[in-house]
Formats: structure tokens, C-alpha cells, sequence
């Protein structure tokens, strides 16, 4: 008897252990989906984005999540993100804030939504609800409804496409030409009533009906504007 005992102990030793480490390889086994689950997410970002060797970006975001190992690597900015462009002494040229983003790695494409607004230097404003942002060809694009401020006039219109300075821009069908006063104008999605035009280009086309008065993305991550050209500036 004196014998059983401990051989009985180290038995119910040995299945406790073998138990123990089963459960443990069962939880570092699980499945994860990475289409679905993120490689990482960070809380309250301020990071530097650099561009051929030199920095360019500074991107600051409350959540950061990460999918590194999904077949299109990407990024989400469920909570929005801030763009600075810098000079080559870390001076702002421009910055874009937008309510969400989501950025393609593979082809360094940003798809902006939600209260998207665009400065530069010269005080130039773009307002906007989607914007396409191609950080590869340093180019903006959109086909939803833009609103332009300048430093005479406000513009409005459809099929955007600039520069990321937007010191160059392209306009494809303008809806609104307006002059600037001492009243700031309002962007029209805000809720309030726009002025009426007081000059519209000769070769504008029809306004769109109420059902395409918000054009639907094109498939994929966007294309940009055909270069129909209503407004141009450079």
C-alpha cells in the first residue's frame, strides 16, 4: 500500500501536465481570419510616411488598423486621419483630413470619406464627400460633388482632379461659379441654402437629376477623371 500511493500521485502529475499543454496549443492554434482580423491596431498615431528617401507625410489618426497579411495588404482609419504634405524643411504645404480612410499598400492608393477637406499655403479649401488620394503619382481625383475656394471665386462641380499642392486642378462639369465676399461661403452639404450663381460657363452641361445628384464610386479603388475639361487652371 505504502508503494500505491505515490505511483497513484504521480500519475494524476503526469495527466494534469499533458492536460495543461494541450489546452495551450489548442489556444495558440487558433485560426484567425486575415481578411477580417488585423495584424495590428494602434490607438492615437502621429507617424512619418517617407517617400524616395525623404519625408513627406505626417499622419495622425486615432485608430490605426492594421492588415498586413491579407491578400491587398491595407490599412483602416475607421476614426479618420490628418495628411500633412512637408517641404524639404518639414514645413506644411497641405493637409487633408477626412471622418475615414482606407489605404491600399500595394498601390499607395487612399480612399477618403466622410467630411473630406483639403488646405494648402495659399488658402486654398477643397470640400468634398470621397476623394481618391494616388500617393504614388502625387495626384487627387474624385467623381462626387466638389466644392472649390479660391481666393476670387467658389466653384462647384463634378470630376476633380489636381495636384496634392492643388496648385494645378482640373474640373470636368461645373455647376456653380461664385464670387467671393466678406461672407464665408458655406459648403452645401452643410444644411444651409447656396447662393445663386452669378456666372456659369457656356459649355456646362445639364445639372443631374436628384438621382445621380451623388454619383456612385466606380468599381475597384476609383479611376480618375476623363480629361473632358470644363475648368482648368495651372
Amino acid at each position: 500500500m505504502r508503494y500505491l500511493l505515490p505511483i497513484v500521485a504521480m500519475l494524476l502529475t503526469i495527466t494534469h501536465l499533458a492536460s495543461c499543454k494541450d489546452a495551450v496549443t489548442g489556444v495558440t492554434n487558433h485560426p484567425t481570419d486575415p481578411e477580417t482580423v488585423p495584424t495590428m491596431v494602434t490607438n492615437d498615431v502621429q507617424t512619418i510616411i517617407s517617400d524616395s528617401g525623404h519625408t513627406r507625410y505626417r499622419i495622425t489618426a486615432p485608430v490605426w488598423s492594421m492588415y498586413e497579411n491579407a491578400k491587398q495588404p491595407h490599412w483602416i482609419f475607421p476614426k479618420g486621419v490628418s495628411a500633412e504634405e512637408l517641404d524639404n524643411n518639414y514645413n506644411t504645404v497641405s493637409t487633408i483630413k477626412c471622418d475615414s480612410a482606407y489605404y491600399d499598400k500595394l498601390q499607395m492608393l487612399w480612399h477618403l470619406t466622410g467630411r473630406v477637406k483639403i488646405t494648402n499655403t495659399n488658402g486654398d479649401i477643397i470640400l468634398t464627400d470621397e476623394l481618391y488620394w494616388d500617393q504614388g503619382k502625387h495626384q487627387l481625383y474624385s467623381e462626387a460633388f466638389i466644392h472649390i475656394e479660391k481666393q476670387q471665386r467658389v466653384i462647384e462641380g463634378y470630376g476633380y482632379q489636381s495636384n496634392e499642392r492643388l496648385t494645378t486642378y482640373e474640373l470636368r462639369q461645373v455647376e456653380a461659379i461664385f464670387p467671393i465676399d466678406e461672407t464665408h461661403m458655406p459648403h452645401p452639404n452643410s444644411g444651409n441654402t447656396p447662393r445663386p450663381a452669378v456666372q456659369m460657363p457656356s459649355n456646362t452641361e445639364p445639372q443631374p437629376s436628384a438621382s445621380s445628384a451623388h454619383p456612385t464610386p466606380r468599381q475597384g479603388h476609383g479611376t480618375p477623371p476623363s480629361k473632358q475639361q470644363f475648368i482648368k487652371q495651372s
